[in-house]
């Protein structure tokens, strides 16, 4: 499950202007953010709240 996406997600990090050799780490990391959003939206069902912080952890790819 994490190994087939790592690789894409590697590649938009880089586009996110992470380094090539920092990018399989914060793939993984963007992997787990999103998975563990994914449970904090079924334990809570707070919508607003996941957006939320899925758009403050987005934004700081965007701001690189």
């Amino acid at each position: 499950m994490v190994t087939d996406w790592l690789e894409p997600l590697a590649a938009l990090t880089v586009q996110s202007g992470v380094p090539p050799e920092q990018a399989r780490a914060h793939a993984r990391l963007r992997l787990a953010v999103a998975r563990g959003l994914l449970l904090d939206l079924l334990a809570t069902g707070d919508v607003d709240g996941v957006r939320a912080a899925a758009e403050v952890h987005a934004a700081a790819y965007r701001g690189l």
